[in-house]
């Protein structure tokens, strides 16, 4: 949890450790049931497209950073990308425990 409400024009967390932590594997990252329903509705089925869109995102893809509706107190960071043809929404965080999350990943 963090003491302060970020800027919604700057990123909470830093985009390379989120990166660096979705692509070390399952044990740094967790894609939610949501991201990977999304995912599927985009023509998406394997969970390595989701790292792979994740990992070509750039800091001129961020869009806002936004509390979390379910965990008042954790910031969720928002980006918008295109990928594979697909324009895309995908919300991350960084759990309390220092997981990668991969909290939406949406068409736009």
């Amino acid at each position: 949890m963090l003491p302060y409400k970020p800027s919604e024009n700057r990123p909470t967390y830093d985009l390379e450790l989120v990166q660096q932590l979705v692509g070390q594997g399952p044990l740094s990252r967790l894609i939610t049931s949501a991201a990977r329903r999304g995912a599927r509705e985009c023509g998406f089925t394997a969970t390595g497209i989701i790292v792979d869109a994740v990992l070509a995102l750039s800091p001129a893809n961020f869009y806002k950073t936004m509390e979390a509706e379910r965990c008042p107190g954790l910031w969720q960071d928002v980006y918008h990308s295109a990928f594979h043809g697909v324009e895309l929404y995908i919300k991350l965080q960084i759990s309390t425990e220092g997981i990668g999350v991969v909290v939406q990943f949406k068409e736009r």
